[in-house]
């Protein structure tokens, strides 16, 4: 892997589209084409429109993975110049004012590094990642309201984490099940 150092914005549209080749190459390190976790769509007039599915960080714990999204990054010819465009779909387990703090914190990001002409690809990945492990390390039983996960030195009670990631503690779900029109 190059990597391209610089102080201000490429002089040569071929440096710039060296840089962009460079953080997909990085991308394609990180993430897998193969289970759709990365797709990259290069139309013929320029640019790139970039996907990637996100989980956020939870040491190998998949019971605690309680949410998800993929990050859509358009970058037009003129990036890194032009500030990359976020969207965020297929989000599970996040409520709206998570996604909009979420994508706000993003398209702040990317307009802060194309004022300085910067490349911001991997920086933007890197920050959702943070952002949705960092709301993903809380959150409450919405039956209880208690902490799925508190912190201590007792093991948190079970998990259950439906498929569209809504999670509770498992011993309510149960008794809520049992209870007739449960």
């Amino acid at each position: 892997l190059t990597t391209t150092v610089r102080s201000g914005p490429f002089p040569h549209a071929e440096c710039e589209a060296r840089t962009m080749e460079d953080e997909l190459e990085l991308l394609g390190a990180m993430f897998s084409s193969d289970e759709d976790e990365l797709v990259v769509e290069r139309p013929t007039g320029g640019g790139a429109t970039i996907s990637v599915r996100l989980r956020p960080s939870s040491g190998g714990e998949q019971r605690r993975r309680l949410m998800e999204a993929t990050l859509a990054l358009e970058l037009s010819q003129a990036y890194p110049e032009s500030a990359a465009v976020c969207r965020l779909s297929r989000s599970r387990g996040m409520v709206g004012d998570e996604e909009a703090a979420l994508l706000a914190a993003l398209t702040a990001l990317a307009a802060e590094a194309a004022s300085s002409g910067e490349p911001c690809v991997y920086a933007l990945v890197e920050a959702a990642i943070e952002k949705l492990t960092e709301l993903n390390a809380g959150g409450d039983c919405p039956i209880c309201r208690d902490d799925l996960f508190p912190r201590g030195t007792a093991p948190p009670p079970p998990t259950y984490v439906s498929a569209c990631f809504h999670s509770f503690h498992c011993p309510l779900c149960c008794r809520r099940a049992e209870l007739p029109g449960g």
